[in-house]
């Protein structure tokens, strides 16, 4: 067990603060954009149905979480699957993260540059941010998930201010024809579309940190049902108010619905205070995929202090997160992630198929071959 596991300990509601931030901060980026695409103007539809789908496959985590109490999916990995295939599927989730922060730190730093620096270079603003990661990972979860919680109702607020002002400017008829491109489309695309709430992963790595082990499996259940509620609220809000032609050509969607926030002649072209809040928003999320990438790489190989492996991993984010050329090579990436492709899918696997599967193998030992790894 790893010195994270035996000196950190964080309350319920920060975990919940955390992961909720963590799996809605993506409405910022083209995550409305990508919905539109798919599902014309009943893109709200993919990224309900495809919620309520991760609530069933979060049944395999929790179950693993409650039958082996105090471990985390990768230890868990560990005792079920045996020393070989728990390294392998540690590194599977180690890659998932690696994968996760690059992209998103790629967004993110892309959207600041559009909204605020237009003339600041890629690199600065990207090394920013990772000073932060690497800061935040160096204080641990459990400074991160209080932050979460200090901050996270200031972020709600921002996120409902921008619901009110846009209110005015929906209109109902954007949303049709309702199911867009048709039932068997849509059902087809959220199922290929669980990487949407692939993040939840991550509670499988703090959920032996909190304090409260009872609320545990509720706490999972509360993340998925409020996260589902944000993205499907704020997908429905850019289709209502720019119909789903116009979302479809927009970077970020809702970079553009802040810019209809206004009351009298006096405030008026406020994004960029919104751009400081999703700052925090966004290194929030950030640092807790960056804390899940070290911590899952230290678990995997049995590694007491994760801290060392803040500035390697780091680096290695840094470089990732460059290869796209471009802007567009970069949205174009991202739109990879919510289109059934070899990544999306891969998402999908490490999120819901690898609980999944040691699920099943804790099944069988314990039913088939009269085994239990209790």
């Amino acid at each position: 067990m790893t010195k994270m596991s035996s000196e950190e300990k964080i309350g319920h509601h920060e975990a919940l603060s955390l992961l909720v931030i963590i799996l809605s901060a993506k409405v910022f980026l083209s995550f409305p954009r990508n919905m539109a695409l798919l599902g014309d103007a009943a893109g709200w539809i993919i990224v309900f149905l495809a919620g309520i789908y991760s609530l069933v496959g979060y049944f395999f985590l929790s179950a693993l979480l409650k039958k082996y109490p105090g471990k985390n999916i990768i230890q868990i990995a560990h005792q079920v699957s045996g020393g070989i295939c728990g390294k392998l599927i540690g590194a599977a989730l180690f890659l998932f993260f690696l994968m996760t922060t690059s992209l998103y730190l790629r967004q993110f730093a892309e959207s600041f540059i559009l909204a605020i620096l237009p003339r600041t270079p890629i690199s600065v603003i990207t090394i920013l941010f990772l000073i932060l990661l690497v800061y935040t990972a160096l204080l641990g979860v459990e400074t991160l998930s209080r932050v979460a919680w200090l901050l996270g109702p200031y972020l709600l607020i921002a996120l409902i201010i921008i619901f009110l002002f846009s209110l005015p400017q929906m209109t109902f008829d954007h949303l049709v024809p309702v199911l867009g491109p048709g039932p068997v489309p849509l059902i087809k695309y959220s199922l290929t579309h669980l990487s949407l709430f692939s993040e939840i992963i991550l509670f499988g790595i703090i959920a032996p940190l909190i304090r409260s082990r009872e609320k545990i499996n509720r706490i999972g259940l509360y993340i998925l049902g409020v996260a589902v509620v944000i993205n499907t609220g704020v997908t429905i809000l850019t289709t209502a108010v720019f119909n789903y032609v116009e979302t479809q050509k927009m970077v970020f969607p809702v970079f553009q619905l802040t810019r209809l926030v206004a009351y009298g002649e006096f405030v008026q072209r406020v994004e960029a205070v919104f751009v400081f809040l999703w700052f925090f928003w966004a290194g929030i999320q950030l640092s807790g995929l960056f804390y899940g990438a070290v911590t899952s790489f230290a678990q995997t190989f049995r590694i007491k202090n994760y801290r060392p492996l803040t500035l390697p991993i780091a680096v290695l984010t840094f470089t990732i997160s460059l290869i796209p050329a471009s802007m567009t090579e970069t949205v174009e990436l991202g739109d990879y992630t919510t289109s059934p492709s070899l990544i999306s899918n891969y998402y999908s696997i490490a999120a819901f198929g690898i609980p999944f599967l040691l699920w099943l193998i804790a099944f069988a030992k314990k039913h088939l071959g009269g085994v239990t790894n209790d």
